[in-house]
């Protein structure tokens, strides 16, 4: 399911200490617990964790290795991690993630003078984490001025329900050029 194994290890003290150590508190819910299980790991743990190209995880919490998905990450005003949120899964589970969604090709709307509005940055996809690609891939290199990218343009795996419907807009093209000097282009045009 997963290839790396990350480092945990339960706490007992309140978030505030653990920071103050060097370390970075957490909690792991869900999947087969009773109760959440308060923990904690280190920064370099966590850095190798957040680099990871997987949706699912192995912690090794008390010698065992626990499948999660990182449903959450807690950053403070100046943007540091604070707090992890962990869902424990089992096989066959399904899981609801956010991905965010990754236009590629700008730069030739750039050389075009034309505009990304990104409307819908990311999506709420519903599967099993195996399943969930870590971001949509939206190649926008080959859009004209006052197209739209929709839902339905989205590559989403049959497997994989979205909370997006199929005309919703998730990104049109502009122009750089303002609309006075749009309409004197056209003008020139004609």
């Amino acid at each position: 399911m997963e290839s790396l194994v990350f480092d945990v290890k339960e706490r007992t003290e309140k978030g505030k200490k653990v920071r103050a150590e060097g370390e970075v508190p957490a909690v792991i819910y869900g999947g087969a617990l009773e109760n959440p299980i308060p923990c904690q790991m280190t920064k370099k743990e966590m850095m190798k964790l957040l680099s990871q190209d997987s949706s699912v995880v192995a912690l090794n919490l008390n010698g065992k290795a626990e499948s999660c998905v990182l449903k959450d990450v807690q950053r403070d005003v100046f943007g540091e991690i604070i707090h992890l949120d962990f869902q424990q899964v089992k096989k066959g589970d399904s899981v609801k993630l956010r991905v965010p969604i990754k236009f590629v090709g700008v730069g030739s709307l750039d050389s075009r003078k034309l505009l990304l509005d990104e409307v819908i940055t990311e999506v709420q996809l519903q599967g099993h984490p195996d399943e969930i690609p870590e971001h949509i891939e939206v190649d926008v290199a080959g859009l004209n001025y006052g197209d739209h990218v929709c839902g339905k343009d989205l590559a989403i795996p049959a497997s994989i329900k979205a909370d997006i419907k199929a005309d919703d807009v998730v990104a049109r093209i502009g122009s750089l050029v303002s609309g006075e000097a749009e309409e004197e282009t056209e003008e020139v045009a004609e």
